[in-house]
């Protein structure tokens, strides 16, 4: 207990102050590991039963007959909460898991990012993402923070926190909560920021591919041949792809609320079906690539055929890594843009390079 309630509390403030999280902000998040969008912080009060269970365990397996006695006399009381655990990496889990349910109990009313990401994510992409974060700026980094536990300045939130009169967004008077701001407001949607996400990461993308030797790329933004020379104006994919060996590449791209990774893929899937059945006539293999990001640079569960087509344009692993990173870099960035611009003019930056 004096454990918990004094140095738990003192690191806790000093994460706090760290990460600049105000006092109503869970810290659940920031103990979970890294592949789950953690820190993999662990407490005092974590490390104190780490000890306590070798120290126990110990005594139980001890060569010495004695010492398993001793073990037996004192397996009662208080020492039964150590026992039952196996070793250090037991009692992680146990604490992690325990975290994850009180983050998911505690954002379920917010529209969770932490469960859509694990429902939806491809977890093979996530370390990628805590490698990004990592070496962000301090702004940034505490951005993606903040995001995740939902406790950056909303209109909202700081209602919530007295310390606005409204909770209602000032250009179209909703609620002015995280997923309005960074992904749902009609007026900044048609006043082109979240276009401006989108199209840069597409102009990464196209610029990334044309190094691709004998092939043809198009994409839907200025600098690049446009998608409808072949498919069109009525579907206009965001990129294609045209390969030496006649293969058709159409790479759809979506950046939407974590929420929504599953429903954005399900709706690019089913809006391109009868376009690419169409171009199976003219190519000889045709490939659709799905690619549903999140507005924080998390890769949807479509996205896994995203590393076949790298890998069968001649991407090395190093190389496949770099443009995943990439990405993830720039949805992080241009959301914190996106936010920063709550409230404000939009100023129509040029894409953003990185």
């Amino acid at each position: 207990t004096w454990i918990c309630e004094t140095l738990d509390s003192i690191a806790t403030k000093y994460i706090r102050k760290w990460l600049e999280l105000p006092v109503s902000a869970t810290l659940s998040n920031v103990l979970l590991p890294q592949n789950k969008f953690g820190l993999n912080i662990i407490l005092p009060s974590t490390k104190f039963i780490q000890c306590q269970t070798v120290s126990r365990s110990a005594l139980k397996y001890s060569p010495n007959v004695d010492i398993n006695n001793l073990w037996a006399v004192t397996s009662t009381n208080k020492n039964v909460q150590y026992d039952i655990y196996k070793d250090t990496k037991d009692v992680l889990k146990a604490v992690r898991k325990e975290n994850e349910q009180r983050l998911q109990n505690h954002l379920i009313s917010q529209g969770s990012f932490f469960s859509s990401i694990m429902n939806h994510s491809t977890s093979t992409f996530n370390s990628l993402w805590s490698s990004v974060q990592s070496k962000l700026p301090k702004n940034i980094f505490n951005f993606t923070i903040r995001y995740i536990n939902n406790t950056l300045p909303t209109r909202k939130n700081l209602s919530k926190w007295g310390l606005s009169s409204t909770s209602d967004c000032s250009f179209c008077s909703s609620p002015e909560t995280l997923l309005h701001v960074i992904a749902g407001c009609k007026t900044y949607l048609d006043e082109g920021r979240f276009t401006w996400r989108h199209d840069s990461v597409l102009n990464f993308l196209a610029s990334t591919l044309t190094a691709v030797k004998n092939s043809t790329i198009y994409a839907d933004i200025p600098g690049f041949m446009n998608p409808s020379v072949i498919t069109g104006d009525r579907l206009r994919p965001d990129l294609l792809l045209v390969t030496e060996n006649r293969c058709l590449y159409i790479l759809e791209l979506t950046v939407g609320y974590e929420s929504n990774l599953l429903v954005n893929a399900n709706r690019k899937r089913q809006k391109y079906r009868d376009l690419i059945n169409k171009q199976e006539a003219d190519y000889d293999k045709v490939k659709f690539v799905n690619l549903s990001l999140s507005t924080l640079g998390v890769f949807g569960r479509s996205c896994e055929n995203f590393d076949g087509m790298l890998s069968s344009l001649k991407c090395d692993a190093k190389y496949s890594k770099y443009i995943k990173k990439q990405i993830v870099n720039i949805c992080i960035r241009t959301s914190y843009y996106v936010f920063c611009k709550l409230n404000k003019v939009w100023d129509n930056p040029k894409l953003m390079l990185i």
